[in-house]
């Protein structure tokens, strides 16, 4: 008998053919690769917007509560209560913790001492806010992080009751952080901002004469991409400020921002002017190049603008390009406002049209 034997060659990819389907393996990522970071920043975004959401839930909460919105912070206190050397600091994120299902952390406060201070005000005597206040003001409140704003790298554990968040409280357009501008018995007078939230002021609705729906209330404030100061992180737990590791003439705030920078400058090293260019009328001076003075102002890391809450609750998304202000005033040289400062102001009779940001 014979037998046949039949052989068959296996027929494997060519050099050429690897590298092809590795070719179009590289462009299919690249066209994908986008698409799925811009899904994942949308979602990051839109969770933003729901933190914004409950932030204003939690402010209408304890406005139907109390009668009155909260003080944007209780720094030095009014009447008999006032106590000039050692401010508590404490800010609205904190009061309205109770609105935000977080009435443990709310609980743990003591708000008759500092949040952060080691001093002691008001006779309470050896009293130690730091101490007191460190289990309440190191836990972490998803509410105030934006997804997108990443997470402190010196301080993955929130220590010394300094707890991040990616918000702040609008302050509006006027100077009132500089000391020369805080307690009465220093010698100078107490300013008022023309913004929702103010140390030591707190305001009914019908303080928002411009109406709920075109003013704001609070906006981003994520952390800088490349900060001059390092990995320097905003905080919910303190209205302080407080100056650069990058030399004299910068400075930082928490709690609140300004609407006199366009949103998303950078910091701008040193600051403008002087003492002198300062106090209640700096947002007027055209000399000042305050459109671009970061560190006050609200930012996002969301790309092309930066998400607000209004206070009728929704929540919008201003772009960069806002105009923040209009031309000068003709008979003094002065600036005018744009469109974003006149959405800050509360009642200046400033009323902006939806189409207009």
């Amino acid at each position: 008998m014979f037998s046949c034997l039949h052989s068959s060659k296996r027929k494997a990819f060519t050099l050429i053919e690897l590298l092809v389907v590795i070719a179009i393996i590289a462009v299919l990522i690249a066209l994908l690769l986008p698409a799925v970071q811009s899904a994942r920043e949308a979602a990051r975004r839109a969770q933003c917007t729901n933190n914004l959401k409950q932030i204003g839930l939690g402010l209408a909460n304890y406005e139907s509560a109390q009668g009155t919105y909260p003080p944007g912070s209780i720094r030095n206190g009014g009447g008999a209560s006032q106590d000039c050397a050692v401010p508590r600091r404490h800010t609205f994120f904190a009061f309205i913790l109770p609105q935000m299902e977080q009435a443990s952390i709310y609980n743990a406060i003591n708000f008759m001492v500092p949040s952060l201070d080691s001093a002691s005000p008001y006779g309470v005597g050896s009293a130690n806010g730091a101490a007191m206040n460190s289990t309440a003001y190191n836990s972490a409140v998803s509410s105030y992080i934006c997804p997108s704003d990443g997470l402190s790298r010196s301080y993955p554990k929130n220590v010394a009751g300094r707890s991040q968040s990616s918000y702040g409280g609008s302050l509006g357009n006027k100077d009132v952080m500089h000391w020369w501008n805080g307690c009465p018995t220093s010698g100078s007078p107490t300013i008022e901002s023309d913004g929702m939230f103010n140390a030591d002021y707190n305001y009914p609705v019908s303080a928002v004469t411009d109406g709920l729906s075109n003013t704001l209330f609070v906006g981003e404030t994520s952390k800088f991409k490349n900060d001059a100061d390092g990995d320097w992180f905003y905080q919910w737990t303190q209205d302080a400020w407080y100056g650069s590791n990058v030399g004299p003439g910068v400075s930082r705030i928490f709690a609140f921002a300004t609407t006199v920078a366009k949103p998303n400058s950078q910091v701008l090293i040193p600051e403008p002017g002087g003492d002198s260019t300062y106090y209640a009328d700096w947002d007027l001076n055209p000399a000042l190049q305050l459109q671009n003075m970061g560190q006050w102002g609200f930012r996002s890391m969301h790309p092309g603008g930066v998400n607000f809450l209004f206070g009728d609750g929704s929540v919008h998304f201003i772009k960069d390009s806002i105009e923040v202000v209009g031309a000068p005033n003709p008979s003094n040289g002065q600036l005018t406002a744009g469109v974003y400062r006149k959405l800050a102001t509360r009642g200046r009779g400033e009323i902006v049209s939806s189409d207009a940001y």
